[in-house]
């Protein structure tokens, strides 16, 4: 407890320090570059604080971000927490290249066929739910209250397909976090991958239907091209990507943890001009490479451990700095209501649907799918800029949504993972 009590007091100096910094920004840089190490700075105390009271690194990454963001204290400026879009970018990239290594092919063969039919089953329900509710809160709704009914259950279905998102990368940085190991993690991290997919292509589908029923035609070639570019060029170049990789550790043999920082940041940046899916592109190159040669995908495992703790520390302090604590203010009754029913039809799809074999995954599973993060953002921002007449308010309410999830999220799954008896110790070192 008195380490808890010294980094607490650390990292309450530490926002003296910056709030001076503030003051005097004039000889601190950029806002970019004051962010950046101010939330790195935080991040790393905070974690620290957050593992010493009982709650994951990542919560405390998230809260120290809050807390100093734009949208709470102010010591950060939202300029500078804008500008460290680059960040996500490579932190996803390292996250997700990681998860690719554990989809080996036996597990795949073992587990698929269960995790493909529940992520459906719990997608199913969670989006009939999100959408019955949103279409009966249509006269309170400003932004659905004036559309017909056909308008109105189109943009209906479409929020609520951003809505039943995981977030593949807080289960995967607690995975990494707690170590854990064993049937339970493999199929809650299998779930939230497949998930992500369903999402991406019941997405495309919906804002083509959305655009349709707003008078701007159904392009059914157009809608089918870009689904099947995001998803197979991404997998293409995860692929071309995973053979670069493993003739570079076995002819070059050095400086691994630089190489995969910088490949990872070079193909997120392209991915996402050539509308590519960060996540599934090094997806796609972790699992071939394990799938290849599987010591090699074990030797960039403990790589991005070594190199990926302050990227990962800052990439979620600057996902708290981003939070928008007014939207809550604003549309806060609709989005607690619709947080709440998302997790009674996760829970209740759960308990219904889980495989029996396993009881732990009726009891903890749902628990590993409360979170949202970076997907989500990424499609309630696409809704903002594909329908410029309604999307911005949709993005707020669902900003709201994801504040939520984020503050409860990364603590369920934790506790998840220890309940169902997988957690092999939190003391990993040199992890997010």
């Amino acid at each position: 407890m008195r380490a808890v009590l010294l980094r607490l007091l650390l990292l309450l100096v530490l926002l003296a320090v910056i709030a001076r910094a503030q003051v005097w920004r004039v000889d601190t840089g950029t806002s970019v570059a004051l962010a950046a190490g101010a939330l790195l700075l935080c991040g790393l105390f905070a974690g620290k604080v957050a593992k010493g009271v009982g709650l994951p690194r990542l919560t405390g990454y998230l809260l120290v971000g809050v807390a100093v963001g734009p949208y709470a204290l102010g010591f950060i400026p939202g300029a500078g927490v804008k500008g460290l879009e680059l960040v996500k970018g490579l932190a996803v990239s390292l996250i997700a290249l990681v998860a690719g290594t554990e989809l080996q092919w036996g597990l795949i063969r073992r587990v698929g066929v269960k995790v493909a039919t529940l992520c459906c089953l719990v997608c199913g329900v969670t989006f009939v739910v999100i959408c019955a509710a949103l279409f009966s809160l249509k006269p309170w709704l400003p932004f659905l209250a004036p559309m017909t009914t056909g308008q109105a259950l189109a943009v209906s279905a479409l929020v609520s397909m951003v809505v039943v998102s995981f977030s593949p990368t807080v289960t995967i940085a607690i995975v990494q976090e707690t170590s854990a190991r064993g049937s339970f993690t493999e199929f809650l991290m299998a779930l939230v991958i497949i998930g992500d997919l369903v999402v991406m292509v019941g997405f495309a589908v919906a804002a083509g239907i959305t655009r349709a029923s707003f008078g701007g035609g159904l392009d059914v070639g157009g809608l089918v091209g870009g689904v099947g570019w995001e998803l197979f060029g991404s997998v293409v170049v995860g692929c071309v990507l995973a053979v670069c990789m493993l003739l570079y550790m076995r002819r070059v043999k050095r400086e691994l943890p630089l190489f995969l920082v910088g490949l990872c940041f070079a193909s997120a940046e392209a991915g996402a001009r050539l509308h590519l899916s960060p996540l599934l592109v090094s997806l796609a190159a972790g699992a071939l490479i394990v799938n290849l040669d599987e010591r090699e995908g074990e030797r960039i495992h403990h790589a991005i451990q070594r190199a990926g703790l302050p990227i990962f520390a800052l990439f979620f302090a600057a996902a708290g700095a981003g939070l928008k604590l007014d939207a809550l203010v604003t549309v806060g009754p609709a989005a607690l209501l619709l947080v709440a029913l998302r997790a009674v039809a996760i829970y209740g799809s759960c308990r219904r649907f889980a495989p029996p074999d396993d009881p732990r995954l009726r009891q903890y599973l749902w628990m590993g799918l409360i979170s949202q993060a970076g997907v989500t953002f990424g499609l309630a921002a696409l809704v903002s800029r594909t329908f410029p007449d309604f999307g911005a308010q949709v993005e707020v309410l669902i900003v709201a949504m994801i504040t939520a999830h984020e503050l409860i999220g990364p603590v369920l799954t934790r506790r998840a993972i220890q309940r169902s008896g997988e957690s092999h110790t939190d003391d990993a070192p040199n992890v997010a």
